[in-house]
């Protein structure tokens, strides 16, 4: 039945209540005891908060004498202790439970008296025995039962502190709901989840549903009610639950019912874990997924593009330094210069297309540098302008004669206003090149003409509009202009990469600007970029 030795520690100042009780805990045949007695308020307190002792037996009448005996045992009496003042042996076991004794205390009494068994059963006493109905099995088994019960409640205290640091650990926490009335039980932990104190969340179904998110509140319902309803055996699902701090926590919700003889569910319980860094892990698993097939489809595009695009330059190359070995002796000048010209054109074409895929490279790469400074836009697109209309004078080919109408560029800017220099602005030179070359260019390339570049101020900010009456843009093709490699459906044989429009927008953005497009198919297209005349 037990172990080893039961230390018993007796608190009474009465000779004869000592005598007896050992003498009783000497005729149990089960077990062993080892006895002591103490016989004053101060010593038995130290004793007790000493927890050196399985079980506690303390007498009602105890009184205030300062005359103990340590230790009394087999062969020896405590001494006798004077008169004094008595009963305070319940004053003695609240204050040894309150400063942490961690044995069991029973209340010995001369007399029955009900008052005073509530009394110390809810002051903590482990059991309240009336010494005249006492002898040696009742107070073993008084004693066997308050000790079972102690090492149970100290086993249980263990296993709920190992499962609320389990629930810490792994951030969950418990709920339990009882149908009928609406309440609902939250563990502190999962309050604490959602930065709410113990009082500052209302253990009510109302209160706690009202954290639900908008878009995730009849999904849980209508998870919650199938349930319910029994269609289901277990409730689980997930959802986002607003934090005290304003922001959103997933969390994985589990429950199961207990249902009536006819199958009516009338509470529920569950868990609650917090689930947000896996959802934020798995929303970032699914961008780099999203941003590697990015990647391969950029990569297949780029290789489709170099084939097709180099192909053209590369047989232009080769028939011309062909045809020029061939008849080098018998060719009139103007007639070799045609096929330089053609070399020179492929080149450039092929060194455009090289520096063009380096660019949005740099971009991607966050490399592309933003060094602005000081510009007279006016004089700026003026010079622009006019390289750009002499580069295309300065292209001859051999089907010169089939357009004789020369593209143009008509450069409109408001007139002076009271001698401002509202002209003025500080932007990074080479790329707003970039940006307005390009877009003049994909303007004169699907142009038959002239195409329109005004310039004008709105709000701080300098107004770039490129306008041109070339075949135009789809709706579908507008989604996706301004992605690397796409180009639009209806560009047919025309050459190009489909990087010079991604190119504008990286550089728009450098400058902290805005790019917008307008189009109709065969009505001609009109960009506008917006950027600040100063950083």
């Amino acid at each position: 039945m037990y172990r080893k030795p039961v230390k018993v520690l007796l608190v009474d100042d009465d000779d004869d209540n000592c005598k007896f009780i050992y003498d009783l805990l000497s005729a149990i045949k089960i077990g062993k005891f080892e006895f002591g007695t103490v016989n004053s308020y101060a010593e038995a307190l130290e004793q007790i908060l000493q927890n050196q002792h399985d079980v506690y037996l303390l007498d009602y009448h105890l009184g205030q004498t300062l005359n103990a005996k340590k230790g009394h045992t087999k062969g020896k009496k405590p001494l006798s202790p004077p008169g004094g003042e008595r009963g305070r042996g319940l004053e003695l076991l609240r204050e040894a439970l309150a400063k942490g004794c961690s044995g069991p205390i029973i209340l010995l009494t001369a007399l029955a008296d009900l008052d005073v068994d509530i009394e110390a059963m809810n002051a903590g006493a482990a059991d309240y025995l009336i010494k005249s109905q006492l002898d040696s099995h009742v107070l073993e088994r008084s004693i066997r039962y308050a000790i079972e019960r102690k090492r149970a409640e100290k086993a249980l205290r263990l296993s709920q502190e190992r499962y609320a640091l389990a629930l810490a650990g792994g951030q969950v926490g418990v709920w339990d709901w009882n149908i009928n009335s609406n309440e609902i039980y939250i563990s502190p932990n999962l309050k604490a989840m959602l930065g709410y104190g113990e009082a500052e969340l209302e253990n009510g179904w109302d209160e706690w549903k009202q954290l639900l998110h908008p878009e995730d509140c009849a999904p849980v319902m209508a998870a919650l009610e199938t349930h319910l309803a029994g269609f289901i055996g277990q409730y689980e699902v997930e959802y986002r639950r607003l934090h005290k701090d304003g922001t959103w926590r997933w969390f994985l919700s589990r429950g199961t019912a207990l249902r009536d003889t006819d199958g009516k569910a009338y509470r529920m319980a569950g868990s609650e874990t917090d689930i947000t860094e896996r959802k934020q892990l798995e929303a970032y698993l699914r961008q780099a997924l999203a941003q590697e097939k990015e990647v391969n489809e950029l990569k297949s595009r780029f290789v489709t593009m170099v084939s097709h695009e180099f192909r053209t330059p590369l047989a232009t190359i080769l028939s011309s330094a062909d045809l020029m070995e061939f008849y080098v002796d018998s060719w009139q000048a103007d007639k070799l210069i045609e096929h330089i010209n053609r070399l020179q054109n492929a080149a450039e074409y092929m060194t455009q297309m090289l520096n063009d895929v380096l660019v949005i490279g740099k971009a991607d790469a966050g490399k592309l540098e933003f060094k602005p400074i000081a510009l007279d836009l006016s004089q700026f697109c003026r010079n622009l302008v006019s390289s750009i209309e002499e580069d295309i004078q300065n292209k001859k080919r051999p089907n010169n004669n089939a357009n004789p109408r020369p593209k143009r560029i008509n450069f409109e800017e408001p007139p002076p206003q009271n001698g401002s220099n509202q002209t003025n602005c500080i932007m990074d030179e080479k790329l707003l090149r970039q940006i307005l070359t390009n877009l003049l260019s994909n303007a004169l390339k699907y142009s038959a003409t002239t195409v329109r570049l005004e310039l004008a101020y709105e709000d701080n900010m300098a107004v770039f509009r490129i306008q041109d009456s070339g075949i135009g843009i789809s709706p579908e093709d507008q989604l996706h202009i301004f992605e690397p490699f796409h180009r639009g459906n209806n560009v047919e044989n025309r050459p190009g990469t489909g990087l010079g429009l991604a190119i504008v927008k990286k550089c728009v953005e450098l400058h902290n600007g805005y790019i917008a497009v307008e189009s109709q198919l065969g009505q001609g297209t009109t960009f506008t970029v917006k950027l600040p005349l100063e950083p």
